[in-house]
C-alpha cells in the first residue's frame, strides 16, 4: 500500500493503474486493452507529492503531481468547474464539455474526472480529482489509482 501525506489528509491507495495492450501492440486503433499495476516512485513535498511512473509509456509516467485543491473546495459542482476551468473550450458546445465529465461513487467519497480525448485534445487522457466524504478535493492529475482500493484519512 501507498501513502501521500498532503498537509491535513494522507491519500492511501493500494496500486496505481495504467491500460497496456493485450497483445503487445501499441498501436492507437488497437481495442485490446486491459488494465495492469503500475510501478511508481513518490517524491514527498510537506503538502503534496510527484508520483512517477517507472514502467508505462511517456504519458502513463507522468510526472503526476498529487495535492489538495487550492482554494480548497469541497463541493461536486465546484469540483467540475474547477475541471472545465483549465483549457480553452469556448468553441465546443457546452453539452458536450460537461458531457466529457464523470462522476463516479465510492465508500471513500466521489470521483470527479474529465475525459480531455472526448474533447478532441491529443494525446487525450483522463484528469482525476478524489472528494473525499468531509474533506477538501485532491487532485491526482491523470494519475489512475486502484479507486476502490483507495483509503482517505486525517493525518495524525
Amino acid at each position: 500500500m501507498y501513502s501521500i501525506p498532503l498537509g491535513a489528509l494522507v491519500l492511501d491507495f493500494d496500486a496505481a493503474m495504467i491500460m497496456v495492450p493485450s497483445n503487445g501492440n501499441y498501436d492507437w486503433m488497437n481495442d485490446q486493452w486491459i488494465d495492469t499495476r503500475q510501478e511508481i516512485e513518490i517524491v514527498q513535498t510537506d503538502t503534496s507529492a510527484t508520483v512517477i511512473g517507472v514502467t508505462g509509456r511517456p504519458a502513463q509516467k507522468g510526472p503526476h503531481l498529487i495535492e489538495i485543491l487550492s482554494p480548497r473546495i469541497h463541493v461536486e459542482s465546484e469540483v467540475v468547474e474547477h475541471l472545465l476551468s483549465k483549457p480553452d473550450i469556448s468553441g465546443l458546445p457546452e453539452n458536450i464539455v460537461r458531457g466529457a465529465v464523470q462522476i463516479a461513487y465510492f465508500s471513500w467519497g466521489k470521483l470527479v474526472s474529465q475525459d480531455w480525448g472526448s474533447l478532441g485534445y491529443a494525446p487525450g487522457g483522463v484528469e482525476y480529482c478524489l472528494l473525499p466524504t468531509g474533506g477538501p478535493a485532491i487532485s491526482v492529475g491523470h494519475l489512475r489509482l486502484d479507486w476502490t482500493g483507495v483509503h482517505i484519512r486525517l493525518s495524525t
